[in-house]
């Protein structure tokens, strides 16, 4: 779809890159695919571990970006909007799928693990200590996931958040609160190292 445009990273204000591409600046619209893709599949790949499908719900976004033009919104985070439409895009699709089954999208199951769960499971001298932490990372829930991810890895706001996951306003907030409680307290028991230091993800596949 963009294989003929170059990103301009002289482009370096969401604002005005979206407003140019509203106005039919190719540029503008090559850099945020080129600025936004890997983030949108490392994203998009946690709801379906399925790298084909995930880079046809990315083009099928930008398809209806480009159809929509300059009735587009205005948006501050490209980011957040690209990972809203994305998350609605593939939540239609997958119904599309199963055309016999109801499907809600609260359904969509957030799959990311920390770094730190990647390797405890991946070392066979883990010690006692680090397998109980790694249980008590296993019961963090989907949606906890996926908002300390939007959040910390994302860098995305509790208000961007609350859309995103379909929330309330200020119950992100509060579950990415009770969240980090739990972490610390689970995390600096076991490790002494601060919790902050581990809310990292690994990603999946290397594009």
């Amino acid at each position: 779809l963009f294989s003929g445009f170059q990103s301009n990273l002289a482009l370096n204000n969401d604002t005005d890159i979206w407003e140019n591409f509203r106005k039919g600046d190719k540029s503008a619209l090559s850099a945020i695919y080129f600025l936004h893709f890997h983030s949108m599949f490392q994203y998009g790949i946690r709801f379906k571990d399925d790298p084909e499908f995930i880079k046809d719900c990315i083009q099928e976004v930008f398809f209806k970006l480009i159809k929509a033009g300059n009735n587009l919104g205005t948006t501050t985070n490209i980011r957040f909007y690209l990972f809203k439409a994305l998350k609605n895009t593939i939540y239609s699709e997958i119904s599309k799928s199963r055309k016999t089954e109801e499907v809600n999208i609260d359904q969509l199951k957030f799959e990311a693990l920390f770094s730190l769960e990647e390797e405890i499971s991946e070392n066979i001298n883990a010690t006692a200590k680090e397998k109980a932490l790694e249980l008590a990372l296993k019961s963090l829930s989907a949606k906890q996931r996926e908002i300390i991810y939007l959040r910390y890895e994302c860098g995305m706001d509790y208000t961007q958040i609350c859309e995103i996951v379909h929330l309330k306003n200020d119950s992100a907030r509060k579950l990415v609160y009770r969240t980090i409680k739990t972490l610390r307290e689970i995390i600096e028991y076991h490790l002494k190292i601060p919790v902050l230091f581990f809310l990292r993800f690994s990603p999946k596949y290397v594009l």
